[in-house]
């Protein structure tokens, strides 16, 4: 095909502007939706979350956990490479 009957594949303002109204508009339906009882949901969880009072003994009890795993791997590195 010759050069000049290539068509300007560029991007066209006209459907720049589309795409960017129609992304809009699915963005706006979406967070409509998960207004409803999904928040409900969530508001109580985080109500739950906040007046936990072993969240920092769970804290400490996980990154002990952590520590295990990491350090049981090294040696098991170690002891596989002698």
């Amino acid at each position: 095909m010759a050069l000049s009957k290539i068509q300007d594949r560029g991007l066209h303002p006209q459907s720049v502007a589309l795409a960017y109204v129609t992304l809009e508009a699915l963005l706006r339906s979406n967070c409509k939706a998960a207004e409803g009882p999904l928040q409900v949901a969530r508001d109580e969880r985080k109500e739950e979350l906040e007046h936990d009072p072993l969240r920092s003994a769970r804290g400490i009890v996980n990154g002990l956990r952590l520590s295990v795993t990491l350090w049981s791997f090294v040696t098991l590195v170690v002891l596989l490479t002698r």
